[in-house]
């Protein structure tokens, strides 16, 4: 009888050994950089333009030179675009204020046409980073002219809500202002 009791310890201990073994392997491929990307994370590109195309169009659309809308307005319409972190650092950097500015100064209205976005990388942790093109039409009753804006956007799954984690961009040189977009 003591030989069948130390035999089903030995055995309970073999089990137990390996059944923290496979936990601990599935703890390291959690933790593991290689993640395959989850379906509710996967960003698709046409979903990406449209994020992007609308969050343009919140920033940078002035129809009245006039009566720009202010900081604050645009700060609240892109708040949903952005993650938290992005938002709180285009804050910091009064991004905001810059279409306002530029609209008033140069007394012309602003009207984003299209986006373009390309795609460049797809990073392990669902994060998509692409190059992006934003043609804007600046004008007034007397003149119309198009610029091109190139920039650098990655893009999250947020609680399954897409999300511009990161916006960096080249600016584009206005004509009759020091600055630009």
């Amino acid at each position: 009888m003591a030989f069948i009791k130390k035999i089903l310890s030995l055995l309970f201990l073999v089990v137990l050994f390996i059944s923290a073994v496979a936990c601990n392997k599935d703890v390291i491929k959690e933790n593991s950089e290689e993640k395959p990307l989850k379906e509710e994370n996967v960003v698709k590109v046409e979903e990406a333009e449209i994020l992007f195309n609308n969050y343009s169009k919140e920033l940078y659309t002035i129809k009245d030179p006039s009566n720009p809308p202010t900081f604050d307005e645009i700060a609240e319409k892109i708040k949903l675009y952005l993650t938290e972190e992005q938002y709180n650092a285009e804050i910091a950097n009064r991004k905001f204020q810059i279409p306002e500015l530029v609209s008033k100064q140069i007394n012309k209205s602003i009207e984003v046409q299209d986006v373009k976005l390309e795609e460049q990388r797809k990073n392990g942790d669902g994060k998509i980073d692409y190059l992006y093109t934003t043609t804007f039409k600046v004008y007034d009753e007397n003149s119309s002219k198009i610029y091109e804006k190139e920039g650098e956007l990655t893009i999250s799954t947020t609680n399954n809500e897409l999300k511009i984690d990161r916006e960096w961009s080249r600016g584009v040189k206005i004509d009759g202002l020091d600055g630009g977009l």
